[in-house]
């Protein structure tokens, strides 16, 4: 094993802990994020997303194998509208408004979050280290399961970093499920020109191009 997969062991600890006054955080701000809404797997933005393991998302905590886990739900989303789009469309830099029915929506949730915090000491309290939000994926994703069935009646996501721009970023857990509001605060395609405030700032921040 590589120095830099050992910082995020393959395997946590059989029994996870959680002191709630310093590992939950308490989010009670906007959330964003980019979705489809065409192709083979198109969602709504209220939606949580049951089907798993995909392999590219760092923190589905289904079990294998990979199919519908109805008692497993993720949801990706940042609080800010340019980490979204940046982990979105991360891997060629390049922000395609027309592929899928690509659309951004933004939300104030019906209650506060209570989330596990991965920018505290909970990771290292735990056997890992904060490199469980950038470490390897098969590894982060084994730990989101434990999380999981773990903590889950606890906690309804996790609270931490973006790759991209570390920007904060919220996944959601199927507890969260009875947190949308009726309706988003904002919901664009990202071909309509009302997305093009968001789509503009994203690429001057970020350096990344924008397919006409």
């Amino acid at each position: 094993m590589s120095r830099a997969h050992a910082k995020v062991p393959a395997t946590p600890p059989a029994k996870l802990n959680l002191d709630a006054s310093e590992h939950l955080k308490t989010y009670e701000g906007v959330l964003w994020r980019v979705f489809a809404t065409k192709g083979a797997h198109p969602q709504a933005w209220d939606e949580l997303r049951h089907f798993g393991p995909v392999e590219t998302m760092r923190f589905d905590p289904h079990p294998e194998p990979q199919q519908h886990h109805a008692k497993y739900g993720v949801m990706y989303t940042a609080a800010g509208s340019t980490t979204a789009l940046g982990e979105v469309f991360q891997r060629r830099r390049l922000i395609n408004r027309h592929a899928r029915g690509n659309t951004l929506a933004a939300w104030q949730p019906t209650r506060e979050l209570k989330l596990l915090d991965l920018t505290s000491n909970w990771p290292v309290v735990n056997g890992t280290t904060a490199s469980i939000q950038m470490g390897p994926k098969r590894y982060t994703q084994t730990w989101a399961n434990a999380i999981q069935d773990q903590l889950g009646a606890a906690i309804d996501g996790l609270y931490h970093m973006s790759s991209t721009d570390f920007g904060p970023m919220v996944t959601l857990f199927t507890r969260a499920d009875d947190s949308f509001p009726l309706l988003p605060l904002v919901h664009t395609r990202l071909d309509s020109s009302s997305a093009n405030i968001y789509l503009a700032q994203a690429a001057r921040k970020l350096g990344y191009r924008i397919k006409k």
